[in-house]
């Protein structure tokens, strides 16, 4: 499996985006959103998105350049349409416009409408966490056909619909939970896809309705379903989307998951809470380190070395990716190249390939 340094990773999707029709600066953010996916060990929504962003642009569901536009602003809402520009741009420009206006009103409800495929959901919130606010968000896909089974369902209907939460915990990092109401992201399962690698059971099931490990399954045709979170208690996986749906899709003028042909995108909808309104900063990190402090004391059960809480996988992994490279599929990396080729871009040597 090739191993990539972070920057000449960033700088060959850059190039591919450029050459695509973004602007620099557009296809700095995405590419530095979907690397950091990688860094942290997302590469369900790392550079595997690569090849299907620049398919949409060249379907124009994607378009470089368009502007954020304000629907509707009042001093705790803020109602914004990214017009299909790329699902990163018009996600941290909505974001970072929510940060402002809660440190003025102490809360903000953020409602992001016809925004593309904007990746990792926890990396907005941890935008808001860094700026020393707290967020809950969650994010739906939009009028999409759906790739996950209700509960007792053999077919899809829903979308991963992903619920994060990120607030300021310590100087070099922040406490960031990030997760789908699905019992995977189906990114997971397109890189199981590209590695030639089975799934664990109880992710999907086939087009008959019957468990498969075969992540080819879920794609088809015809295409098979991911199932909701909680295993044999996957009602509450199945509820929890519902919510998604009803916040993320109706409330901000989204849509839901439908038969028709899809927009890919994501309706996102979040409330950025000014922590000074509540309580000095000062004594909100100490609770919450006690919080985090007393789960870690925890005796360990056989298998486990230590209580880890949400967040610590992922920066673990940043900091040993930073370090010794980026694994990427030889899958990925193929048709990535095989884009470089056509687009006139080259890309970088890998550092040397690792097996598995």
């Amino acid at each position: 499996m090739p191993l990539l340094s972070e920057q000449p990773l960033k700088q060959l999707c850059a190039a591919l985006f450029e050459a695509a029709g973004a602007s620099a600066s557009e296809a700095e953010i995405v590419s530095d959103s979907l690397v950091t996916s990688n860094l942290l060990g997302h590469d369900s929504h790392g550079v595997i998105r690569v090849m299907q962003y620049l398919r949409s642009i060249r379907q124009g569901d994607i378009v470089p350049g368009s502007p954020l536009e304000v629907v509707r602003e009042t001093d705790t809402l803020l109602l914004v349409d990214g017009h299909w520009n790329f699902g990163q741009m018009t996600a941290r420009s909505a974001m970072q416009k929510a940060i402002e206006k809660a440190r003025r009103s102490g809360v903000v409800e953020l409602a992001v409408r016809r925004c593309n495929h904007a990746g990792r959901m926890g990396e907005y919130a941890q935008q808001a966490a860094e700026a020393g606010l707290a967020c809950w968000l969650v994010a739906n896909a939009g009028r999409a056909r759906g790739n996950v089974a209700p509960f007792g369902g053999a077919a899809a209907r829903l979308a991963t619909n992903p619920i994060c939460f990120a607030a300021p915990w310590k100087e070099d990092g922040v406490f960031l939970l990030d997760l789908t109401t699905s019992i995977a992201p189906e990114g997971k399962v397109r890189v199981k896809l590209n590695r030639g690698e089975r799934l664990p059971e109880g992710w999907i099931l086939d087009a008959a309705g019957q468990p498969s490990t075969d992540p080819r399954d879920l794609y088809g045709p015809p295409p098979g379903a991911l199932l909701p979170l909680g295993g044999s208690m996957g009602h509450k996986g199945f509820a929890l989307s519902l919510m998604v749906e009803i916040l993320g899709g109706i409330l901000t003028g989204t849509g839901t998951v439908g038969p028709e042909k899809p927009q890919v995108g994501n309706g996102i909808f979040a409330l950025v809470l000014d922590i000074e309104t509540f309580l000095p900063r000062s004594e909100f990190q100490p609770q919450l380190q006690a919080l985090i402090d007393y789960m870690k004391s925890c005796p360990t059960r056989p298998g486990f070395q230590e209580v880890l809480v949400p967040g610590e996988p992922e920066f673990r992994t940043l900091r040993h990716r930073r370090a010794h490279g980026i694994p990427v599929e030889e899958e990925t990396w193929r048709q990535i190249c095989t884009l470089a080729a056509e687009l006139g871009v080259t890309p970088p040597i890998p550092l040397h390939a690792r097996a598995g």
